[in-house]
């Protein structure tokens, strides 16, 4: 028993002390979009830009939901007085109040800005537009990666881009009297669009990330921040930033009574646990699943035969017999046999560390494995150039397989 508490206790530092590398290695890539996270998907970059770009306003962060912050404000829209609302979420989920409110605030003269992947269908029904996201979300679903980048019809042939998921999802269904189309992502949609609603501007972004630490300080992507806000009005007579909306789920479900005011005890309906609470076949498996557990620690806390250690058969791993095996092979001067085995080895490497099928090798297989690795893609296809020349060929001279190995070499000093 003592022994098992003990393998136990070793087992669970292991688990943490490898979870702390992880953090530690690979920064947190939840997409919060608040104003003061500086991780990767945050919006530190964004909403100090937006500070500058209207640095002789004071920008007001809101904490509650629409609906109140319209009717504290409705008062004082005017012809000559707008207020301008910037809500930049990983997913827009609302109330109908909230809904119409944001139809009203538009239609009475003032400029909404939202950037989600997910905005509310009782929104797109009050505003006439619909949301395309299907690409995009089985992209993610496989983990499928690649150079991304969107660009604006107004700076035609230059695009902004990063390396992570792609930029597909996009806008369809407006009326394009009303609709101007500002931004397409990499697949030439609409993705940024601004419509024209009653005496007031509403602004859509379906791509988010694009407002993101990372994105932002891609290369010079900051300018597609600036581009993209410079379509917004300048004088406006409050501005609001939005922090109420932020890392919502997409779930929501109508209470009997109406729909669901928010409540802690309405999220709690929706937990994990709950959903298996309400699914008899999920209840089943879980709990069969515990029992199982419990039994297998029950019949195995005494061991009915004391370990035995495995015997392992002796194996030459000395640098002797490493030596010798080289010195045969130069003897030989079998370049072609060596060669062969240095690119076994290395695409076992690739295997192994970057978790790519290296059975078929293209273009596409290079801008991944340059990504993953961070190795230039320039190197990558030299040394895969060289790989090709010397399987097509029988035979390869010394300085074929020096170049290889300097290759191979080169790969391995530059990845990250």
């Amino acid at each position: 028993m003592n022994k098992i508490l003990t393998y136990l206790i070793f087992f669970s530092i292991s688990i943490v002390s490898c979870h702390q590398q992880q953090v530690r290695s690979l920064p947190s890539l939840i997409e919060t979009y608040k104003k003061d996270d500086k991780k990767p998907f945050g919006s530190y970059v964004a909403y100090n830009q937006f500070k500058k770009l209207f640095d002789d306003r004071y920008v007001e962060t809101t904490v509650k939901p629409f609906d109140e912050t319209w009717d504290e404000i409705k008062g004082y829209t005017s012809n000559t007085q707008y207020s301008l609302y910037f809500l930049l979420a990983k997913n827009l989920s609302i109330t109908s109040t909230a809904a119409i409110a944001m139809a009203n605030f538009v239609k009475e003269g003032n400029d909404l800005f939202i950037a989600a992947d997910y905005i509310d269908m009782q929104l797109q029904a009050q505003l006439d537009f619909l949301t395309e996201r299907e690409s995009e979300i089985i992209k993610e679903v496989h983990g499928y990666m690649h150079p991304a980048s969107v660009r604006m019809p107004a700076r035609p042939g230059h695009a902004y881009g990063y390396y992570y998921y792609p930029f597909l999802n996009s806008f369809s269904g407006y009326d394009s009297a009303n609709t101007r189309v500002l931004g397409v992502n990499e697949a030439g949609k609409p993705d940024y669009i601004i419509m024209f609603i009653g005496k007031g501007r509403l602004y859509l972004h379906a791509a988010p990330r694009a407002f993101s630490n990372y994105f932002l300080l891609t290369a010079n992507n900051y300018q597609y921040f600036e581009n993209a806000l410079s379509y917004l009005r300048f004088e406006p007579k409050n501005i609001y930033w939005d922090e109420y909306y932020k890392n919502q789920t997409i779930s929501r479900r109508k209470k009997t009574s109406g729909e669901s005011d928010g409540s802690a005890d309405d999220k709690n309906r929706f937990s994990p646990f709950n959903v298996i609470k309400n699914n008899p076949p999920l209840l089943w498996a879980f709990w069969l699943a515990v029992i199982a557990l419990v039994l297998y620690v029950l019949v195995n806390i005494k061991r009915k035969q004391r370990v035995i250690n495995e015997i392992r058969s002796n194996t030459n791993t000395t640098v002797t017999f490493t030596e010798t095996v080289g010195r045969l092979y130069l003897q030989k001067k079998n370049n072609k046999n060596i060669a062969e085995k240095m690119i076994t080895y290395f695409y076992e490497h690739i295997r192994n560390s970057y978790f790519l099928n290296t059975t078929r090798v293209n273009n596409e297989f290079m801008n991944s494995l340059s990504g993953k690795s961070g190795v230039p893609v320039e190197t990558t296809q030299k040394l895969f150039n060289t790989i090709d020349a010397i399987n097509a060929g029988k035979n390869i001279s010394d300085i074929e397989l020096l170049r290889l190995n300097e290759l191979i070499q080169k790969f391995y000093k530059n990845r990250t």
